[in-house]
């Protein structure tokens, strides 16, 4: 749907390199941990994140907040500057800040979680409101604080936006729902744009910068533009994850555009640890498909790669790249299903490992079609017939 690239990027949790906060707002005593004191009129559920420091799973469930009348605290180590997202109760009995629609699915909008900067040293005061969004910030320095006024901006609006559409998915009156559908669509866009402006005039925001490649990830901005706006950066951002996650993106608009020869791959991120060197794959025809097993259309589409990958095994390779499953889980999927063409593990940190950022990937299942000379012949977003009908055109 259109509302989930409005309003995607909310699960996206970034994890920032540490530089040098300790002359920039209040500090703890205690320079490896961070505290957070907290007053939300009206939030009525414990607050849950998950902590940049500990690898989780889903049989692991994420850290929690006791919260009490409206109250919370919390102190706890961490190693580098984090972007945390809190989110409450998924009983909606205890909260009304998710977004639920008629088939009883909800939506993800940024507003309905409460956003800060945690680092070593760090002491955050967050005050406001839960009513139907988290009408809540976070102060104390001025990461926090940056933070604090964009999000004052997009929130409300961003809140606005998805009432629009969870209206519209429960109205039977077509030229109704096409009407709140328009509404909400010029709302997000004047979100879209005044994010876009305050990127502009705030190069030395972090908070602007985790936008721009939030932006970036989720295509509400084109090439040229997020090329310009990250251009504009601080310097004194370049040492952040975040600048270092949207550099090896604007790398990857470049260099994955059809024509280009297919970035380089030479890694030991394999299922088995052996190294791998895709230009071992010159003279077939090479399908790379980036997947999850957490992602639907990736697995429904897998029996038809591997139909493919078994009637062309002579022209055709395929190359599995996995985001955000452990290797134990990738194992016993690839095992259970009979999937054996090659697999590579993206990196969660900038390394060159990061495939995701290196190939500027946006959404999942991403497939890219190499021909025998190395060369990019098309890049597909989303699941469809266009990859295999090109393939079977190509191959044939």
């Amino acid at each position: 749907m259109k509302l989930a690239i409005k309003l995607s990027g909310i699960l996206y949790i970034s994890f920032l390199g540490f530089t040098s906060c300790k002359t920039e707002g209040q500090l703890n005593k205690d320079e490896h941990t961070f505290t957070i004191e907290g007053k939300i009129k009206g939030l009525t559920s414990n607050l849950y994140y998950r902590h940049p420091d500990k690898e989780y799973s889903r049989e692991h469930p994420s850290d929690s907040i006791v919260v009490t009348n409206g109250k919370f605290s919390l102190t706890d180590s961490i190693s580098n500057l984090s972007l945390l997202n809190f989110y409450t109760s998924y009983d909606t009995k205890k909260n009304n800040l998710y977004k639920i629609a008629k088939s009883g699915g909800f939506y993800p909008v940024k507003s309905m979680y409460l956003m800060m900067y945690a680092f070593p040293g760090a002491s955050i005061e967050v005050s406001g409101e839960a009513i139907d969004f988290m009408n809540a910030y976070p102060s104390g320095d001025i990461y926090n604080n940056g933070l604090a006024e964009i999000n004052k901006i997009t929130f409300p609006n961003y809140n606005e936006s998805a009432n629009l559409m969870i209206k519209a998915s429960f109205e039977k009156d077509s030229s109704k729902v096409e009407i709140l559908n328009k509404a909400s669509d010029s709302i997000s866009e004047l979100v879209r744009l005044a994010q876009i402006d305050y990127i502009k005039n705030h190069p030395e925001s972090l908070a602007a910068l985790w936008y721009l490649e939030n932006m970036i990830m989720t295509e509400q901005i084109d090439d040229d533009t997020a090329i310009a706006l990250y251009q504009k950066a601080s310097p004194n951002l370049t040492s952040t994850e975040t600048y270092k996650a949207i550099s090896s993106r604007i790398e990857g608009i470049e260099a994955t555009k059809e024509g280009m020869l297919v970035p380089s791959i030479k890694s030991t991120s394999t299922i088995d640890g052996s190294e791998f060197d895709i230009f071992s794959l010159r003279g077939k025809y090479v399908l790379i498909d980036f997947w999850g097993t957490w992602c639907g259309p990736c697995v429904e589409e897998m029996p038809k790669v591997k139909s493919f990958q078994e009637k062309y095994k002579d022209q055709l390779v395929v190359l599995g790249i996995n985001s955000g499953d452990t290797k134990k889980r990738v194992v016993k999927f690839l095992k259970n299903n009979d999937y054996q063409w090659q697999q590579l593990m993206s990196d969660k940190a900038n390394t060159p490992d990061n495939f995701v950022n290196r190939f500027n990937v946006k959404g999942f299942p991403t497939k890219f079609i190499i021909d025998p000379e190395g060369k990019i012949v098309k890049r597909y977003l989303g699941s469809g017939e266009d990859t295999f009908s090109l393939l079977e055109e190509l191959l044939n």
